[in-house]
């Protein structure tokens, strides 16, 4: 049968067992292979590239919540959208006016001066649904003509190297590095990130906005009856197999069993990421490079 689905890996898990009585149990030993999956598998599929606004004065940023390891953290100068206030607002207005909304989603966040104010709808050219002072920034009037932009808060799917633009890539340093180095308020252009407690700190402090791209491992999705496949059951469903298998057999007191499985999954899983390392490196030959790039 195939096993491209959730409730077709449950089927085939029950069959291969040869039991009927685990309908509850299933779910969890697809949940602990799920697990197992995202600590141990690094391949490009996994890879996500996401954009975040830095804002001048912010030194901490969550990281996204499927994050699972780096692969590359850079910004620009650009903004992602930008126009002014058609016409002068107070500390309280709903509805803000722009010159031009192109461009601009029909929901999200902007910045005007200090204050955040994200919005729920565009109309022509005016933000609906707004809510003043988001994100612990302050109300404030601002007078027209004033300097609309666009900016993320969350991670959001994008890139900035579709664009023609200076790009600043980050150098990673330990906590105990950029604490010591860039404790104080110094502001500028970012050239240091750390990771704390799920958070990416850097240094110095933006001293303006900026947007960043990271490109990180993400979490596989994870299966459920509303979520009914990924790519990785749909590509390699023999390691969903094997590893439900695998965290089933202590749970049914089959110790005998236990390496079987394991065997089966973690050569699933070797196959699957040499596969991925070998496309990664071929079609040319490697040469060795400075640190500028040059051979």
């Amino acid at each position: 049968m195939a096993i491209g689905t959730y409730a077709e890996l449950q089927t085939a898990i029950a069959n291969w067992l040869d039991r009927d009585d685990l309908t509850a149990r299933i779910p969890e030993f697809v949940a602990l292979s799920e697990a197992r999956i995202n600590r141990a598998l690094n391949v490009r599929q996994m890879e996500t590239v996401k954009l975040l606004t830095f804002i001048n004065g912010t030194k901490r940023y969550a990281l996204p919540t499927d994050y699972l390891g780096m692969r590359g953290f850079k910004y620009n100068t650009s903004l992602i959208k930008e126009t002014t206030l058609s016409v002068t607002i107070n500390d309280s207005v709903d509805s803000i006016v722009l010159t031009s909304a192109t461009g601009f989603t029909t929901s999200g966040t902007i910045k005007i001066g200090d204050e955040q104010v994200t919005y729920t709808g565009i109309t022509t050219d005016t933000l609906t649904g707004c809510t003043r002072a988001a994100n612990s920034s302050i109300a404030a009037a601002h007078s027209s003509g004033v300097q609309v932009i666009k900016i993320y808060t969350d991670w959001t799917v994008g890139t900035i190297s579709g664009v023609q633009s200076i790009i600043y890539p980050l150098q990673f340093i330990s906590p105990e590095i950029l604490s010591s180095t860039w404790a104080g308020s110094n502001s500028g252009l970012p050239a240091y990130y750390t990771m704390v407690a799920g958070f990416i700190l850097l240094g110095p402090v933006p001293a303006s906005v900026y947007t960043a791209e990271l490109v990180y491992y993400a979490r596989i999705p994870a299966l459920s009856d509303t979520a009914t496949t990924n790519w990785c059951l749909t590509q390699n469903p023999d390691l969903f197999v094997y590893g439900a298998l695998m965290e089933c057999e202590p749970y049914l007191m089959n110790d005998a069993r236990i390496n079987t499985w394991a065997t089966a999954f973690f050569k699933a899983l070797e196959d699957i990421n040499a596969r991925d390392s070998m496309d990664r490196f071929s079609g040319s030959e490697l040469i060795v490079r400075n640190i500028m790039g040059t051979p």
